[in-house]
């Protein structure tokens, strides 16, 4: 799992290198700016790792580090640090939380019983779903980005198997 969340960190540093710095702060016509995306990326991956020394991952209580938002240098060394991190967690990463996060504005926080696995499997969704965002925000912008930036995995894996199927011969000509 850790590698997995260190491949979509990964795909974020891919993404802000090769970012102008106005793309990346700017917001576009209707939207948030790229830098909005990556920000919230990266505190949630900071509430999972915080919340392993407390035992509580609490997703309300993020900073909204303007700096991450605005820097793409700020946020580039943010996701270094955070892949690092990630990078050190145990293997074996079926380590009991609790998960605490608002789910509807006139309700109270609902927090539920996890685990570290469940909550790396949740940012590794959360973080594919925020760079299919940024990937259409840059296209939007004319700039071109992996194919695979903000695919699910599932879909990547299904794709490749799409090619090998097109790519056999078949056994024997039709008569």
């Amino acid at each position: 799992m850790c590698d997995a969340c260190c491949y979509c960190l990964g795909q974020c540093l891919e993404v802000v290198q090769g970012l102008p710095d106005p793309v990346y702060s700017r917001s576009a016509a209707g939207s948030s700016a790229i830098g909005v995306h990556v920000r919230h990326i990266i505190e949630r991956v900071l509430c999972v790792l915080e919340g392993m020394e407390t035992g509580q991952v609490d997703y309300d209580c993020r900073a909204r580090q303007r700096l991450l938002e605005e820097s793409p240098a700020a946020a580039l060394r943010a996701l270094e640090s955070l892949k690092a991190r990630l990078a050190m967690l145990p293997t074996e990463a079926n380590i009991p939380l609790q998960a605490r996060e608002s789910v509807h504005p006139e309700v109270q926080p609902v927090a539920i019983a996890s685990t570290l696995n469940r909550e790396l499997m949740s940012l590794i969704s959360h973080t594919t779903h925020h760079l299919a965002l940024i990937s259409l925000l840059a296209r939007s912008r004319g700039i071109e980005l992996a194919a695979e930036i903000g695919k699910a995995p599932s879909t990547l894996i299904h794709e490749r198997e799409e090619g090998n199927r097109d790519r056999q011969v078949p056994d024997s000509e039709p008569g």
